[in-house]
């Protein structure tokens, strides 16, 4: 995954004046040896060094820089002690302090150590860089604000360095800032497309669905003929759920690149998620002959033929993928559906439950078989509770599973747990008519009647509502305005 700052080596090699004869050879042979990639040989030179000049903090932090780079974190701290003793009011011997702590896996000295230094000298690049790398990785989002706002001050063209920032701001739930320095940056126009692209997956990959989505709007209004921002942001409003607009941004992206699987197949979930069966199912077939032959195609397509209940033509299509992708939980579902329509009910029953054993923490598939077992053997309800209580620990708030369940423990006459769901089900959701029957069912049978009355009045409503917004002529019929 794209991460903002990226971190090299700790750049604390410092000039060095002439310190006397004898140790100024070995300084000017050490820095030919740092600059040729010789650091055993620079090592040995300035070990040399600090034997004639042991007053010399410069050298001893070289030393320490040396050593960093062979690996010797250990000799190399040493160094940078000494170093920090001769120099307490320098800054880089803390900057070494602070690398050598941080590639020894001690973070927390690291930190100790960059904090003294930046107290010393707080406009260093690097130190402030590594500072914030280990506050973030220490999830001190808000604590590495400050650093990356120093950062942003030097680098202000610096588009990684800014989209830390924005990490920081909204991991710290600094919400308000990190909206406002998403604007920044877009508003400075200096990012490319494909960093704009990266921000909104990093954005994605922290929660941050919403700064995501406006970060590839920009990107789709910057470069309106590149197909990506289009096409990341339809897929991303599919997971939101608004389908509208990523019909219409996926379907810009797969005519600006029609070779597009992702999008070409992203435009038909969408359609079909928004519940347009029959475009859905005509845009399928016209892209047949372009991506036929792959697995999610097949199964949209055999999605849109069982949503249009052409059950023969959805069993041909499901059954085939079902062969080529017998591992797909899905796939097994949804075959187990069709048959079922198809009152193939042995074959739906051994579909759910294949899908059950390939993902048994969904609760959806549990649902499915519970509700099909109860048809089928209403007398025996001991497997259908147990799928049903699964379910609903998986999925607590899916009012579908409370539902079944209260039927079934309804039928056993469990009313107290079937009124405690069903009642539980209204209050969360007033307008889902069919709890209120099933509850109005209870009560009756629990001989409150006036309660039951009451659920029977609310169904009543709710199914004239439900009739006046499906009729052409809203409420009043024919004789309304």
């Amino acid at each position: 995954m794209w991460r903002a700052v990226i971190l090299g080596v700790c750049p604390l090699l410092l000039a060095v004046a002439l310190l006397g004869q004898s140790s100024g050879v070995y300084v000017g042979r050490a820095e030919e040896d740092i600059a040729a990639g010789r650091y055993p040989q620079a090592e040995e030179d300035l070990s040399r060094a600090v034997e004639a000049e042991p007053a010399n903090w410069k050298v001893w932090s070289n030393l320490g820089v040396v050593r960093v780079q062979l690996g010797e974190n250990e000799s190399a701290i040493k160094a940078f002690e000494r170093a920090r003793r001769l120099a307490p009011k320098e800054a880089p011997p803390y900057f070494g302090l602070g690398f050598a702590y941080m590639k020894a896996g001690d973070s927390q000295k690291a930190l100790e150590a960059y904090r003294g230094g930046l107290a010393r000298d707080p406009n260093d690049v690097a130190a402030n860089q590594n500072y914030a790398f280990l506050l973030t990785q220490n999830a001190d989002f808000r604590d590495a604000v400050e650093p990356l706002k120093r950062l942003k001050s030097f680098q202000p063209e610096s588009v990684s360095t800014r989209a830390t920032l924005i990490e920081a701001y909204l991991k710290a739930g600094m919400k308000n800032e990190g909206d406002d320095e998403i604007n920044q940056l877009l508003s400075a126009h200096i990012a490319t497309m494909q960093e704009e692209l990266s921000l909104a997956k990093l954005l994605l990959a922290d929660g941050e669905g919403w700064a995501a989505a406006e970060v590839l709007r920009h990107a789709a209004t910057t470069w309106p003929d590149a197909a990506e921002p289009h096409g990341d942001l339809g897929l991303l409003l599919v997971q939101g759920q608004q389908y509208d607009a990523a019909v219409s941004e996926l379907g810009r992206a797969a005519q600006l690149d029609p070779n597009s699987a992702e999008y070409a197949l992203g435009l038909g979930e969408a359609l079909l998620r928004w519940r347009h069966d029959p475009i859905a199912l005509q845009y399928l077939l016209a892209i047949r002959a372009k991506f036929g032959e792959l697995p999610l195609y097949k199964f949209e397509l055999g999605l849109a033929y069982f949503y249009l209940t052409q059950y023969p033509l959805a069993l041909e299509e499901l059954e085939n993928l079902a062969e080529e992708q017998p591992k797909s939980s899905r796939v097994q579902y949804l075959l187990g559906g069709t048959y079922q329509e198809l009152g193939e009910l042995d074959k739906a029953e051994d579909c759910f439950r294949k899908a059950i054993a390939l993902k048994p923490d969904e609760a959806s598939y549990d649902l499915a078989l519970a509700s099909l077992l109860k048809s089928v053997h209403p007398a025996d309800l001991t497997e259908p509770v147990r799928l049903s209580e699964k379910a609903l620990a998986l999925s607590p708030d899916n009012e579908d599973v409370k539902l079944l369940l209260a039927s079934c423990y309804q039928t056993q006459g469990r009313l107290a747990e079937a009124q405690a769901l069903l009642e539980a089900v209204v209050t969360s959701d007033p307008d889902f008519r069919a709890a209120h029957v099933a509850l109005a069912q209870v009560y009756l049978r629990q001989k409150r009647v006036e309660d039951a009355e009451q659920q029977e009045s609310i169904s009543a409503k709710l199914e004239e509502r439900k009739q006046n917004e499906v009729s052409p002529w809203g409420p009043g019929g024919v004789a309304g305005p």
